[in-house]
Order: C-alpha cells, then sequence, then structure tokens
C-alpha cells in the first residue's frame, strides 16, 4: 500500500509538472448562431481545411526615418533588422504532428458516428468547379512569410488556385465562411481547421517605446521567444503594389445550410493566447540601430550640405528549441484547442 501510494504521489507530481507546460485552454465562439440546427443534419461531414502553421523563422526590420530637423542639421535613416531561426525542429517532425492531430480529429469524429466525406467525392461538385485537388503530406513555406504549412498525410484537399509561388487559396473570398458550400453539397456539414503557431513575442516595453518615438532616429526591435497557439498573427508581405499584411489565424469552423430553414454556424478560437512553456530559453533578442547626425553641414557659398549615411544592422541568430518539449508542447495546446471546439460541435449532435 506504501509503495502504491508514493508510486501515485510521483505520477501526480510528473503530471502536474508536465501540464504547467501549457498554459489555460480556453476558448469562445465567434460570429456563432443557431448551433441546435446542426441535429438537423445528416451524419456527415466535409473536412475542407486542416491547415497547421509552424513559425520557424522571425524576420522583422524596423526604419526610422531621417531628413532635415528642427533647429538645423540632418539626421540619416536608421534601419534595424532582426531574423531568429528555430533550431533544433524539422520539417519532418512538424508533419508528424499534424498527421498525429488529424487522426485523433478524425477519429473522435467517427466515434460519434460520423461519416467523413473525402474532397475528391465532392471535387466534380458546383462549389469546385475548376479547382484543384491537392494531397497533403508535404510542408510548404510559401504560404506565410517564416512559416511552414502542413495539411495531413493522405488527407486530400481543394485548391481555388495557386500562384507562382506556391501560395495557395482555398476559401472563394473572404466573406466565405462555408455555408454556402454546405448548402451547395446537399446539407452536409462542412468544417475547417486552421492553426497558428507562433514561436515569437514583442518584449519592448510600452515606456521604451515611447523614449524612443519621442526622441527618434533609433530602429529597435526587442523580442523574446514564447511558442503559443494564438487567435492570430500578422505577418507582412510584399504585394504587387507594396507591402500588404496578412493573418494566419487559429480556428475550428463547423457549417451547416440546408435551405433558409436549416443554418448553422460555429466558429471556436481561442480565447487567450495558449502558451507552451519550457521549450526556449527565456532571454530577450535585439536589434538597435542610431542613425547618423550632421548638425552644422559643410557651407558651399549659398548651399549648405548635409553629410549623413544611412546607418543598417542586421542580426541573424538561431533560437535552440527542446525539441522534445516542443512536440510535447504542441501537440498538447493544439489537442487540448481541438478537443474542446469538437467538444462544442458534439454537445449539439443527439
Amino acid at each position: 500500500m506504501k509503495k502504491l501510494i508514493i508510486l501515485s504521489f510521483i505520477l501526480f507530481l510528473f503530471t502536474n509538472v508536465n501540464a504547467q507546460q501549457i498554459g489555460k485552454i480556453e476558448t469562445k465562439n465567434e460570429s456563432s448562431y443557431g448551433m441546435k440546427k446542426f441535429n438537423d443534419a445528416p451524419k456527415k461531414i466535409f473536412i475542407q481545411h486542416f491547415f497547421i502553421n509552424y513559425q520557424i523563422l522571425f524576420d522583422q526590420i524596423e526604419i526610422a526615418k531621417g531628413g532635415r530637423e528642427i533647429g538645423g542639421g540632418a539626421r540619416s535613416d536608421a534601419k534595424a533588422q532582426l531574423v531568429l531561426g528555430v533550431q533544433g525542429i524539422d520539417d519532418t517532425d512538424l508533419q508528424e504532428m499534424t498527421d498525429k492531430l488529424f487522426k485523433e480529429y478524425t477519429s473522435k469524429l467517427e466515434a460519434a458516428g460520423f461519416t467523413i466525406v473525402t474532397a475528391s467525392e465532392v471535387a466534380n461538385e458546383k462549389p469546385f468547379e475548376g479547382w484543384q485537388l491537392l494531397d497533403g503530406g508535404t510542408p510548404s513555406k510559401a504560404q506565410f512569410p517564416g512559416f511552414v504549412s502542413t495539411a495531413p498525410t493522405g488527407f486530400e484537399y481543394l485548391v481555388k488556385k495557386i500562384d507562382k509561388k506556391g501560395k495557395k487559396k482555398s476559401t472563394k473570398n473572404i466573406f466565405d465562411n462555408g455555408m454556402s458550400t454546405s448548402n451547395d453539397l446537399g446539407g452536409i456539414i462542412v468544417a475547417r481547421v486552421n492553426i497558428s503557431i507562433p514561436f515569437i513575442k514583442d518584449a519592448e516595453s510600452q515606456a521604451s517605446k515611447a523614449l524612443t518615438k519621442s526622441f527618434g532616429g533609433v530602429a529597435k526591435i526587442v523580442v523574446r521567444p514564447e511558442l503559443s497557439v494564438i487567435k492570430n498573427v500578422t505577418v507582412k508581405t510584399k504585394g504587387a503594389f507594396g507591402e500588404k499584411v496578412e493573418i494566419v489565424n487559429t480556428s475550428s469552423l463547423f457549417a451547416y445550410k440546408k435551405g433558409l430553414k436549416y443554418q448553422a454556424t460555429l466558429n471556436v478560437i481561442p480565447k487567450n493566447v495558449i502558451e507552451i512553456k519550457g521549450v526556449f530559453e527565456d532571454k530577450k533578442y535585439k536589434a538597435i540601430e542610431s542613425a547618423e547626425q550632421d548638425l552644422w553641414g559643410s557651407n558651399y557659398g549659398a548651399v549648405t550640405v548635409f553629410n549623413v549615411t544611412d546607418q543598417v544592422l542586421l542580426k541573424m541568430q538561431a533560437v535552440p528549441c527542446d525539441k522534445e518539449k516542443y512536440v510535447n508542447g504542441v501537440l498538447g495546446a493544439s489537442r487540448g484547442y481541438l478537443n474542446k471546439s469538437l467538444n462544442e460541435f458534439l454537445k449539439y449532435i443527439k
């Protein structure tokens, strides 16, 4: 009996230590309504998306613009660039995690009595005319800058188009919430899963930002590694008309529509950041560059010339991670989030 108590205590301690590596998992429903109508739908579900996006590279540029200064003189531009890459994890590890999460996700749906409808079965239906059928299992770095995007091995999915860089468009438009797709497919439930896992967060205090802005002439980047599952993170990409911002989001969506009478949509998102602790060393990474100043200039008759050279600083660094903690943490946080979303959906199914 004594040995059993000691063993139970050790198991309890071990479980709690591991549990503390993942922050609290809370979700909320966003833009959701009519969920009771899900029970009127046939027990067929088309998983249109199952994409997990892992950030493995952070590349940020800050520019402090120069020019003529009030009171005389001139200041150069100052440019700081910080590039950080995750070291210790590779594409194979990321793909294996995605495969495992997908298997658990579909197993839970099948255990609830659902039949999984594949992309091949609907590829010739109205909503997907002209779309391309793809197979998962090949990680891509083309979708979002700094991210590896994955779809499960053996999972088929449809994309509207693929651009020259390999970036895929997998919805009709920004207003597509899956309802019209469900309706066009005869009222089967449409599911879409996207998970965003960044590894960096801003670590510059508001006071420091205010000071830098007040004095000017300093380009500054201060970040700290923090692995997490997050509602969304913005990334900057180069578009046809300059730089644009894209959102890498986390959502677990279910949509059902069969005419005006039967409509339901449920979109489960993280309520807060789901932190995955203990994966990286707790330290700050910085890139700071000050502008060059010429207060007086050189006189050439009636013309004064100011001589300043734009200042550029580039820092590239590897951020080592504990592979086992990375894998266990990402699986734990993602699994916890997906299970909550599935539980929320299945409570409307009788």
